[in-house]
């Protein structure tokens, strides 16, 4: 990639808390309480979520949930990779453009 700018010019990746419905962070209360107990600390009562958003208007090119706090950490530092080494072009071929929410690639509206 000569002469080109990097993905990382227009977007950044932040990591952000889950906006989970109720019933879905009571569940993971649920899993976290009954996880703790058992001495296994896969499940954490708040989910995390690596968002890319626009630095010009902040609108959000990719949304990742993640079911805990390491996947996030693992997941951010790659894309974060991928946004200094790719172009902008090559970064949205790679990871897709949308929201990423539960497996399912959607438009954000």
């Amino acid at each position: 990639m000569t002469g080109e700018a990097h993905a990382s010019d227009e977007y950044e990746a932040r990591l952000e808390a889950s906006e989970d419905s109720p019933l879905k962070a009571a569940g993971r209360w649920t899993a976290a309480i009954f996880s703790a107990t058992l001495g296994d600390a896969e499940f954490e009562a708040r989910g995390a979520e690596v968002v890319v958003h626009s630095r010009t208007d902040d609108t959000v090119l990719l949304r990742m949930e993640t079911s805990n706090l390491e996947e996030a950490e693992r997941l951010i530092v790659q894309i974060r990779k991928d946004l200094d080494e790719l172009s902008t072009v090559d970064f949205v071929d790679e990871w897709g453009q949308g929201n990423t929410q539960s497996g399912r690639h959607t438009k954000e509206s």
